[in-house]
């Protein structure tokens, strides 16, 4: 009979640890690790993908065109109504007492107030469309247009991307609009684009959605 053979000390077994000669897991069930969420660039755990494209998040459905041109001629007309009475004011007031010299085709005696006028009204008209359809859109997602509408303005995880990027977002948007060929494309754009972007969208990876 051989002698029997010392066991070393027997430690704390973990899960799904096999017992000497063959015998199953110590806790019932094998133990597996945890299941890891999809870590793609750009894909969150769950978010449906954005059409054709497999690798982007979508929130929701784009936005359709006219819907867009509905809230961006409400915007117009909002940031017009606010800036229009200082500007015909200032102009009514440069040439109320004015002279028209029919020999050199100019006009004296202007009252040089109007012009102050004049450009407070187009100070009065930019500041507002920025902070309407630029720092607004950014940091909230929605001009007043949009807003009204139902659009919102989001980034590639479905919230709003900021009010720095909301500012450049309608500096690209001015600077395209500066020229009738730049308009043109950046309003037709989204009729044939995918994701339903302007180019200005484009630039600064920005999706107009329906909420």
């Amino acid at each position: 009979m051989s002698p029997d053979v010392p066991q070393g000390p027997r430690y704390p077994s973990y899960p799904g640890e096999q017992q000497p000669g063959g015998a199953g897991p110590t806790h019932g069930t094998p133990w597996s690790p945890p299941a890891q969420p999809d870590v793609r660039a750009g894909v969150q755990p769950g978010a449906p993908a954005f059409p054709g494209q497999a690798d982007r998040s979508v929130p929701e459905e784009p936005a359709g065109w006219w819907i867009r041109v509905l809230a961006s001629f409400v915007d117009g007309l909002i940031v017009l109504a606010l800036s229009i009475v200082p500007i015909v004011g200032g102009f009514v007031l440069l040439f109320v007492d004015a002279d028209y010299d029919e020999v050199t085709d100019e006009f004296t005696n202007t009252n040089p107030w109007g012009l102050v006028v004049v450009g407070l009204g187009f100070v009065l008209y930019l500041g507002f469309d920025l902070w309407n359809r630029g720092l607004r859109v950014g940091y909230r997602g929605q001009s007043l247009g949009k807003q009204l509408v139902g659009v919102h303005v989001v980034g590639r995880d479905g919230a709003p991307v900021g009010a720095l990027e909301g500012f450049f977002r309608w500096l690209v948007a001015g600077l395209l609009q500066w020229t009738f060929i730049g308009l043109l494309v950046d309003l037709l754009w989204p009729l044939w684009d995918e994701r339903k972007q302007t180019v200005h969208d484009k630039a600064i990876n920005t999706y107009p959605v329906r909420r």
